[in-house]
């Protein structure tokens, strides 16, 4: 009895098995696909740029997530659902709550900053893969640092360069050793009153007093949420300056030659800190020139002597004047001798030269200074009949290829 009870309890079981295998289908599951990618071994990557953010409410940060597979390959068309961890500073905004990776299987998305107010010094950033493979639904988890709480107003405090300027020399003006919280102050936004009526903004500025005098200039530092700091002052002492002096010109070479172009020099010393900006020639001559430079080239038309009178101007704006005499010579050398015969006179230049290879073209000679020229061409002699005795004054006048002329004069005595 006992065996077949066991029999008919054994039949029994096998077919209970039987019909809960039968209802399940698993008598007709077939071995899985080996073909297309699994999912296990999936890879999520974030990064964020900037990675850290300051509580401005407005400043942003974008984060890259980058999919692949276990083989390293790019994952296209991955769904990552996004949000933030509940201890997010409170202000932070996603630009979107999902996105979908592309065919380099990338995906890009930015984050805003907290606002001036809110706690927390991290935000969380959550990205949930969406797929068929529950062991990759795990959620990655980034942080982005978030600039330290803003509860103080700055300090401003400035240096400025140099000490003791003159008027119209550059002074650098330097807020860097402003601080906020405790820290240098990079974020920081400066506002500079000069005390002549002229501001300026900057971390570093520059600034040019126009006039000797004692000038207050104030600083006012702003902070990332746009606290001001109490403003600082300091005094800034401005100098006069002297006006150029030693105003001259030299000439190379030192004794010109008519229609020879010489090189002339201006001097002229400017006030420590400063230097000359323009420099005008008046040449004495009918013509002048105004240049940058204290270096000029000029020719004379004629020898004689000439007065320049050179004006120097500062970088203030401040002039002075200076007047040299030169000398320009003709490169010609006018010398004859004479011969008396009773009342007259022969008289010959053929000594007379040139210094700069031109030729004597004309012999004119005004025989008792009357100003009344006889022209005797290119020939260097000629005579003259003073008809009687006495002592008189004749010259002589040349004129080479150039057109350049120079005279000499001598007293003629008979007998």
């Amino acid at each position: 009895m006992q065996r077949t009870f066991g029999t008919r309890a054994h039949r029994i079981g096998l077919a209970i098995a039987a019909m809960a295998l039968s209802a399940c289908g698993l008598e007709k599951q077939t071995q899985p696909s080996l073909m297309g990618p699994a999912d296990t071994g999936q890879s999520i990557q974030m990064t964020a740029t900037p990675d850290q953010l300051p509580r401005d409410g407005s400043s942003q940060s974008v984060v890259t997530v980058i999919a692949r597979d276990s083989s390293n390959r790019p994952i296209v068309g991955q769904r990552l659902i996004l949000s933030l961890g509940n201890n997010s500073p409170a202000g932070v905004l996603l630009s979107q709550t999902e996105v979908t990776t592309n065919s380099q299987g990338t995906a890009t998305f930015s984050v805003s900053a907290p606002t001036s107010n809110s706690m927390g010094n991290s935000i969380l950033i959550i990205a949930t893969p969406v797929g068929t493979n529950a062991d990759n639904t795990n959620s990655r988890v980034m942080s982005i640092a978030v600039s330290p709480a803003n509860a103080t107003a700055p300090t401003a405090a400035f240096t400025f360069s140099p000490a003791s300027p003159d008027m119209g020399q550059t002074v650098t003006f330097d807020a860097s050793s402003t601080t906020d919280e405790g820290a240098t102050c990079n974020s920081c936004s400066f506002i500079w009153d000069f005390g002549d009526s002229t501001t300026g903004t900057g971390r570093v500025v520059t600034h040019v007093f126009g006039a000797a005098g004692t000038y207050t200039v104030t600083l006012t530092a702003i902070d990332a949420v746009g606290t001001s700091s109490t403003p600082v002052t300091r005094s800034v002492t401005v100098a006069s300056t002297t006006i150029p002096t030693g105003v001259s010109v030299t000439a190379s070479p030192s004794t010109p030659i008519a229609k020879q172009a010489a090189t002339f020099t201006a001097v002229a010393t400017a006030a420590p800190n400063h230097h000359i900006v323009s420099y005008q020639f008046i040449w004495g001559d009918g013509d002048s020139n105004t240049t940058s430079s204290n270096v000029i080239q000029h020719a004379y038309s004629q020898s004689g002597s000439y007065m320049i009178t050179l004006t120097v101007r500062d970088d203030l704006g401040q002039s002075s004047t200076g007047y040299t005499v030169i000398t320009v010579s003709s490169g010609l050398t006018v010398a004859f001798t004479t011969q008396k015969s009773g009342t007259t006179v022969t008289f010959d230049a053929s000594t007379s030269t040139s210094q700069v290879a031109s030729t004597i073209t004309d012999y004119a000679w005004d025989f008792d200074s009357d100003g009344t020229y006889d022209t005797n061409g290119s020939s260097p002699t000629t005579s003259h009949d003073y008809g009687s005795n006495g002592t008189y004054r004749a010259t002589l006048r040349i004129t080479d290829s150039r057109g350049i002329t120079a005279t000499l004069s001598q007293t003629i005595t008979i007998p």
